[in-house]
């Protein structure tokens, strides 16, 4: 993962997109190897810290591996992002 990686997909969540419905099956066919899941901000533990953040979003990094994926705040060990939806 990098900035200019995340900048991308930033961009394609830009403008409400990241509400649309299957946006996270359109950014799997787009940036393939990548995970990407969508979830409510709320549910993420106030410890992590976002990537980066949208007009009505925030990006955590997902660590893809270990046995189980985890949420990280290291950009280095994401091997997918959360896109979290805010309020």
């Amino acid at each position: 993962m990098t900035p200019e990686l995340i900048q991308q997909i930033c961009s394609a969540l830009a403008d409400g997109n990241a509400r649309r419905p299957g946006i996270d099956r359109e950014l799997r066919a787009v940036f393939p190897g990548l995970a990407f899941s969508v979830c409510d901000d709320n549910d993420i533990p106030s410890r992590i810290r976002p990537l980066t953040t949208g007009e009505d979003f925030a990006l955590y990094g997902i660590d893809t591996g270990g046995h189980c994926a985890a949420l990280t705040s290291d950009i280095e060990s994401a091997g997918g992002l959360a896109i979290a939806l805010i309020d």
